[in-house]
Parts: structure tokens; sequence; C-alpha cells
């Protein structure tokens, strides 16, 4: 039975997780690219990328944004506008146009690699 050995997980739910966060920051950073948000709005529209909240918690979302912002990707300020309590608004830096570029050039390979895999697999 596949995954069924000691040692070898198979496909199971903590490598999902490892996928999804493969493009968590890359989906952040291009929601950025298209519009200024805040924190749980970002949250709200991974939906839109395949990330389902019951998949990622929204501790993960902001622990990549602080970490972001940290690395000079994107930056954040309040927002006095908003009716309500104040919001943490983020938008994209050059620095992190930058690096979604890169990020998605990367993806591109990857899903080259994935799709020859699966080719070659389907081919036996």
């Amino acid at each position: 039975m596949p995954g069924g050995r000691r040692g070898d997980p198979g496909p199971c739910r903590k490598r999902r997780r490892r996928g999804m966060r493969l493009i968590l920051r890359p989906s952040l950073l291009l929601m950025l690219a298209e519009k200024e948000n805040h924190g749980y709005e970002l949250y709200d529209q991974l939906s839109a990328f395949g990330f389902e909240p019951q998949q990622l918690d929204s501790s993960i979302v902001y622990r990549d944004l602080r970490e972001m912002e940290e690395l000079g990707l994107i930056e954040s300020y309040w927002d006095d506008d908003s009716k309500g309590p104040k919001r943490r608004m983020y938008r994209i830096l050059d620095a992190g146009q930058t690096r979604l570029k890169e990020w998605i050039e990367s993806l591109k390979s990857i899903k080259n690699r994935i799709n020859q895999l699966i080719k070659r697999y389907k081919s036996n």
C-alpha cells in the first residue's frame, strides 16, 4: 500500500501543507501587486489560489507577511480611513515585485518538471 511503510508517509496531510506553503508567499505578493490590502482580506482571498481555511491557519499568513516585511519585500501602515478599528494595510515594494517575478519563473520550472513526471508516468 503506497505510503504505508514506516518512514514513507506518502501524500500525507503534512506534505500537502508544505506544498501549499510553496505558493503562499508568491500568492500574497501577487495580490499585493494587484492592490494594497489588509491581512484578513488577503487571507480570505487565498481561496482563489486553492487554499482552504481548514488547510491554512491565519497565523501563518500574518507570520509570512511580517517576515516579508522584515525582508523588505512589502511594507505596512495603519489605515486611519477605515470604518471601525484601524487596520494594518500592506503594499508591495520594488524588491517584492522583483522577488515575485523570480518566484513565478521558479514555479514555471517546477511545473514543467511535474508535467514531465506525469507524462512519463502515464506512458507506463
